[in-house]
């Protein structure tokens, strides 16, 4: 497609001068690449349904965030421990755990990556498909999906998504897989970038990126939805109502702050397919009438009537935590049982010389006057009598475990807590 403007609006020409003057350094890492998607972008952009100047304006803007102007396309894994443990946290909660792996980006690529997005623990999958071309396709099952539809042997050769001939297609693959179209012909950015992100990284970059090309290509942003339906980055009292609603049906919203963001979003599309609607995170009117008509969440026969047996059976960390205690506590009553029982008769009948008789008050009196304070009769019951101080312990042990494990159940019959 060569003409001056394309069918969807694009001024070729426009575009292309855009392109050299916000990716100045467009060309620094890949060789060519600017000349490539400038003569590509009017076909890619038919071909994948950017239909309108505003949503090209939206992709690019997200792509240009993504890859740094085409200065940043293979992902950085050159991290401080220090750095790791503020993008990682859970992974590398402290420095001596993020050490191992600091400034070592094979090792740390496949520390992180492994085990997840197809790729394969024990291997190097993990750094092999770290991120890499405009919107940083990460992970093997990722680089399987644009292999599939592009043909290319993208899990032979990954680094051919940073080939001139395929960086621009690859990242409308990925844009369009991700579902963000949709949300980029409404002109919502927020939306857009929760779904190519995955979250809302880079947001205010994202934002001002797409303005610039808005305003280099000439694109005009649609007036706002006024449809009456809640979706990500929707915002005010309503939000708040419908988080509220959500907590009372025991679905997790995070913070009651009227921001429809990504927990409220997991929570609608949670409370959706959960009573057989289409999961789409978007409050319409189905979900309107379900969140008025719902008592409570929904609970499966199974789980109503599950016990503290099947939970143990299904891998509860929480309830083998639970048995541990009260194993423990066993274990304790035990021992002071058994080595209270030999000294039963002994403490017996000191209790009787105590208590006995007035006429061995003074007996009492005797040993009293040996203690030199309160601290020190207290020490010395306790050497005396420690085996009871176990059985007591072991008890109340005991007692906390079962507790916890009837909570859990608790919890897992009426769907507060859908894990093990």
């Amino acid at each position: 497609m060569t003409d001056a403007v394309a069918a969807n609006g694009l001024d070729v020409s426009r575009f292309n001068d855009a392109l050299w003057r916000l990716w100045p350094q467009g060309d620094k890492c890949i060789p060519g690449l600017r000349a490539a998607m400038a003569q590509q972008m009017p076909d890619i952009a038919a071909r994948y349904g950017f239909d309108t100047p505003d949503v090209i304006a939206i992709f690019m803007g997200q792509i240009s965030q993504e890859c740094g102007g085409g200065t940043e396309v293979v992902e950085n894994l050159n991290y401080t421990a220090r750095r790791m443990m503020a993008v990682w946290p859970s992974r590398f909660p402290t420095l001596a755990s993020a050490a191992p792996y600091a400034n070592n980006p094979k090792k740390l690529a496949n520390k992180v990556y492994n085990g997840r997005m197809g790729n394969r623990v024990g291997t190097d999958d993990g750094y092999i498909y770290r991120g890499r071309g405009a919107t940083q396709t990460t992970g093997r099952s990722a680089y399987a999906h644009l292999a599939s539809i592009t043909g290319l042997d993208l899990l032979s050769d990954p680094d051919l998504v940073n080939d001139p001939a395929h960086f621009l297609e690859s990242a409308a693959i990925d844009f369009v897989k991700c579902g963000c179209l949709p949300f980029a012909e409404r002109g919502d950015i927020e939306a857009t970038t929760h779904h190519l992100n995955g979250g809302l990284t880079g947001l205010s970059d994202r934002k001002a990126w797409t303005r610039k090309w808005r305003s280099a290509l000439g694109a005009e942003a649609p007036a706002p939805a006024n449809d009456g339906i809640l979706r990500l980055g929707s915002k005010g009292y309503e939000v708040e109502a419908l988080q509220r609603r959500l907590v009372e049906l025991n679905y997790r919203v995070g913070n009651i702050d009227g921001k429809y963001g990504r927990a409220t979003r997991i929570a609608v599309i949670a409370f959706q397919l959960d009573r057989g609607l289409s999961g789409d995170g978007e409050v319409g009117p189905a979900t309107r009438e379900a969140l008025k008509r719902d008592l409570s969440k929904p609970v499966a026969e199974k789980r109503a009537a599950a016990t503290a047996a099947d939970l143990r059976a299904g891998g509860s960390a929480t309830v083998a935590r639970a048995d541990k205690v009260s194993l423990i506590g066993k274990i304790l009553a035990g021992a002071g049982v058994v080595t209270g029982g030999g000294q039963a008769a002994d403490r017996t009948g000191l209790l009787d010389t105590v208590k006995g008789t007035a006429d061995q008050v003074s007996t009492f009196r005797g040993v009293f006057e040996q203690v030199q304070d309160l601290g020190g009769w207290v020490a010395g019951v306790l050497q005396t009598w420690w085996w009871l101080a176990l059985i007591v312990c072991g008890f109340f042990a005991v007692r906390y475990g079962r507790d916890i494990i009837r909570q859990r159940v608790e919890d897992h019959r009426n769907a507060t807590n859908m894990g093990l």
